[in-house]
Parts: structure tokens; C-alpha cells; sequence
């Protein structure tokens, strides 16, 4: 099969990480081409969920935006549920802030992050039929060559209950709610999930701003949650300031760092009406100018599995 060849068998040697649905792997083919294939760790499916997973894989495919890392071909052979996607470098927005990587992420360039990031999402909100991400958090979001950002994993929350580590994948999202990143009324009965993507957005604004980890056990008890210790400190002039990440303290005005902040307000705020298509708005004049950049992305040619 051509994807073992591509992942030498899915060796060591070949992996690159491990998510919640699966493990991913470099994939390198004979004409030069490098993607990745993610692993899926499905359980044994009836026709019903195998439907449901061709179904979702059928709508991805068909996502394109320059800030969504595209969906170029599947597999589902010999038990196997395989992913192929086009090949961003291997550098998360987690690991740029986190890690202690010598990127450096000035104001305008987190802005510029955050700007990309929320128009990826207003496009998946506002398709014909509207799809959630449904898992949005900085190791979700690729940076290329450039730092552009691209949003892997889209739309993959919905085959949680279908994987072969449901369980192990419940208790990761009730971790990752306590830390902030899921609204706290997801599902709830007729919840949008779109409105989960706006709180989680809220939440990484958040992690921009204050460089700071969503749940960091290494500070006190009382600061571990960034959720919990920041949210009441938005609108506080003097608190703002000492929340900001050190690394771009000297690089943003303090009017630019109150209109970032109540723009966090509002995507956060259970109860607000709020589309992404407004906040998008929003973070176009944070600086008190249009921002008009637009990341473009090369053409690349598809993968045929």
C-alpha cells in the first residue's frame, strides 16, 4: 500500500505526535511530495458509523481556506482509518509560546496569528452546512515558514464517541474544560457547537496575550487556571498590563491591548449572541487601523490513495 511505503510501515522513525483520535506520521513519497497521515484509533464500526466517518471525511475534503490545513485523501483498509494532509512544518502555536522555542512572536505577528485563525473559523461557521471544530486550542494550530497559521484536526471532534479510546478521549475533554478551553455549556442539550469554537477562540486570544499556558500546575493553586485568574483582570488597565507576555510588553499600545481584551470578553460571555464573522471584524481594527493582510498558500498537488 502506497501510505505504508510513504510512513515506512508507521515507524518510529516516521511519527510525529500523538493526538486524541490517533497517532500522525510523515508520509514521503517517491515524486518528492511530504504529507502527513493521521492514524485513526477507531473501533470496530458498524455500516451506520462507517457512513457517518465517510460522510465527515466527504465534507473536509472539500474544505478550502489558506488557514485550514486541507484534507488531501483517506483510507480505510484492513481495519485501518487513515487521514492524508498536506505537510505544514512541524511547529505548533503551543510549542512557539510554550516550549521555550526561539521564534519570536511579537504583538503584530500574535495578531496577525489570531486574525487568520478567526477568519478559518468564520468560514467553517458560515458554509452551507456549518461545521465546528469542535477541539480549537494552540496545539491545534500549525505555524509554516512564514508563521502563518494553519488549523489541523477540523471537524474530527464529532468521531470522539466512535474511536477505540472514547473513555481515555472523555476524560481529556473534561481536563481540557476544566483548563478553559471548553465552554462551560457544551453539551449541553441544543448547544451550538460553533459557540464552543468561539469560547475555545476566546480562551487561545487569552494564551496570545498573556503567554501563558491554559493550565499550568507549576503556579500557584490559585493561578493554574489562565481562564479563572485573567478573565476578571480584562478590564482592569493596571492588571492588564502585568498580564501581558513579557516578550512583547514594549511591542503594542495600551488602546490596542484593551480593544484585544474585550474582544476576549465577548467570546468567553456564555450568554452573548456572537458570530465569528464579527469578531473577525473586531480584530481588523485593534490597532485602530484595517488590518488587510491575507495569507496565501502555494499550490500543492494532491495525494492519490
Amino acid at each position: 500500500m502506497e501510505l505504508q511505503k510513504a510512513t515506512n510501515s508507521f515507524t518510529e522513525e516516521k511519527f510525529l505526535g500523538q493526538g486524541s483520535l490517533g497517532s500522525v506520521y510523515k508520509a514521503e513519497f517517491p515524486d518528492g511530495q511530504i504529507s502527513v497521515v493521521k492514524n485513526m484509533k477507531m473501533s470496530v464500526q458498524s455500516f451506520h458509523e462507517e457512513e457517518k466517518f465517510l460522510d465527515l471525511v466527504w465534507t473536509l475534503s472539500k474544505l478550502k481556506h489558506p488557514n485550514i490545513v486541507p484534507l488531501l485523501g483517506y483510507c480505510v483498509e484492513h481495519g485501518q482509518h487513515l487521514l492524508v494532509y498536506e505537510y505544514v512544518r512541524n511547529l505548533s502555536l503551543d510549542e512557539a509560546l510554550h516550549s521555550g522555542n526561539t521564534v519570536s512572536l511579537p504583538w503584530g505577528l500574535r495578531l496577525q496569528i489570531a486574525l487568520g485563525v478567526a477568519e478559518a473559523l468564520a468560514y467553517l461557521h458560515t458554509l452551507s452546512s456549518p461545521v465546528a471544530h469542535g477541539n480549537l486550542k494552540s496545539a491545534n494550530i500549525l505555524l509554516d515558514e512564514n508563521l502563518a497559521p494553519h488549523i489541523c484536526d477540523c471537524g474530527l471532534a464529532i468521531l470522539g464517541p466512535l474511536t477505540s479510546d472514547s473513555l481515555e478521549l472523555k476524560a481529556s475533554e473534561d481536563a481540557i474544560g476544566d483548563t478553559g478551553y471548553i465552554a462551560p455549556e457544551h453539551g449541553l442539550l441544543g448547544f451550538d457547537n460553533t459557540k464552543s469554537d468561539i469560547y475555545a477562540f476566546g480562551v487561545l486570544l487569552l494564551e496570545l496575550l498573556t503567554g501563558r499556558k491554559a493550565f499550568d500546575s507549576s503556579k500557584p493553586r490559585e493561578e493554574q487556571s489562565m481562564m479563572k485568574f485573567s478573565s476578571l483582570r480584562l478590564h482592569d488597565y493596571e492588571s492588564l498590563e502585568e498580564m501581558i507576555d513579557p516578550r512583547m510588553r514594549m511591542s503594542c499600545s495600551l488602546r490596542a491591548l484593551s480593544n484585544f481584551a474585550d474582544i476576549i470578553s465577548l467570546c468567553i460571555q456564555p450568554s452573548i449572541d456572537l458570530q465569528m464573522s464579527e469578531v473577525v471584524k473586531s480584530l481588523r481594527l485593534v490597532d485602530g487601523t484595517p488590518i488587510l493582510h491575507v495569507y496565501k498558500r502555494k499550490k500543492k498537488s494532491s495525494v492519490v490513495v
